[in-house]
């Protein structure tokens, strides 16, 4: 909870008693690998904070998956789109490995920044990124080539090599595993 106090009083600059009310009313689930955090069709009702493991958001299209996200370890989780809208998601959320959430729902959040406009500042950090994400994600894949995607990824999650199967890096990059490898071989030589 480190990171979420960090968020809270270096990059907000709230107090620490809005950090201490926040995180009183989180509550924690695990989740074991390959288990959903939430599924295609259901209305997300939180906001977590990946304490330990990862997942990995993803839409299906025709039976074949599509990764559009990565959560790892001290990132903010949710199906935010649903979260907002409390319509139904049309992602699913997958642990890629035993995951631990500390979460708060939707009506404790919302309760908190009635209650203390102040809280408005973290909702403001949460949106600007999931927005500022799919953006960069969206205009990459107009703009840059598979290998600039790739190099974009490592600087948005480092260490993301070690932590996610190249299957699914492949899969968010929107090429085949086979051009994935060739696209590291390529940068390895040229080097």
């Amino acid at each position: 909870m480190e990171a979420l106090k960090d968020i809270f009083i270096d990059k907000l600059g709230m107090e620490m008693d809005q950090f201490e009310k926040f995180s009183s009313l989180l509550r924690t689930k695990t989740f074991k690998k390959k288990e959903y955090l939430i599924q295609e069709g259901s209305v997300c009702e939180f906001i977590g904070f990946v304490t330990s493991g990862k997942l990995r958001s993803y839409v299906q299209n025709d039976g074949v998956e599509f990764n559009n996200d990565f959560y790892l370890q001290n990132s903010i989780v949710s199906a935010y789109t649903s979260y907002l809208t409390q319509n139904p998601t049309n992602c699913n959320i997958e642990a890629l490995a035993d995951t631990e959430i500390a979460f708060i729902t939707y009506k404790q959040f919302n309760a908190l920044i009635e209650e203390d406009v102040h809280f408005l500042k973290l909702a403001k950090y949460i949106s600007d990124i999931f927005f500022i994400r799919k953006c960069k994600r969206e205009t990459s894949f107009l703009k840059n080539s598979a290998a600039e995607r790739l190099e974009m990824l490592y600087k948005t999650y480092p260490g993301i090599e070690q932590q996610i199967s190249q299957y699914h890096i492949a899969s968010y990059l929107g090429i085949k595993p086979e051009s994935l490898s060739r696209i590291k071989l390529l940068t390895y030589i040229n080097k």
